[in-house]
């Protein structure tokens, strides 16, 4: 049967009606690809999208890696310095001990001198008077025999008179 009606024409009426369904078959099939084309171009365009965003992220990752090697540095140069200024500090402070200890040594020896100058000047003192009223005494001694001896000379002998 197959055959036989393939032997004969198709009604004018069942070719339009083929001629309709291969059109929306068309229709469909081009509305399905321009779908496929504008989804495509639409995932394109993202694609273009999220690689310049992964670009962007690469860039900043690497901006902030620099900053942080950067800020290590800046952070390692501190504690240097720092342990710079506490090296510094504990220095000074030593000195400062040693600078104490040494003004109260002195200090301790100055008194010390003190004592021992105000004694000598006592002793200087009293070495000085005594030394004074020793050489008083002896002009004291030294003028009498001499005023005696001028007396005895002043005065007009008894014994030539006689």
């Amino acid at each position: 049967m197959t055959s036989a009606t393939m032997d004969q024409a198709p009604s004018p009426k069942a070719v339009q009606n083929l001629e309709k369904e291969l059109a929306k078959e068309a229709k469909i099939e081009a509305s399905r690809v321009k779908d496929l084309l504008d989804d495509l171009a639409k995932t394109e365009k993202a694609r273009t999208k999220a690689e310049k965003a992964v670009h962007k992220a690469e860039s900043a990752s690497a901006k902030a890696g620099k900053k942080e090697v950067k800020a290590v540095e800046a952070a390692n140069k501190a504690a240097h310095k720092h342990d710079i200024a506490m090296a510094n500090l504990r220095n000074a402070e030593q000195d400062e001990q040693l600078k104490k200890r040494q003004d109260a040594k002195l200090l301790q020896e100055m008194e010390v001198k003190k004592v021992k100058a105000e004694a000598a000047l006592r002793d200087q003192e009293t070495h000085t008077e005594a030394r004074g009223a020793k050489l008083a005494e002896l002009k004291e001694t030294d003028a009498r025999p001499a005023a005696d001896a001028n007396f005895e000379q002043k005065q007009p002998s008894t014994t030539a008179v006689t």
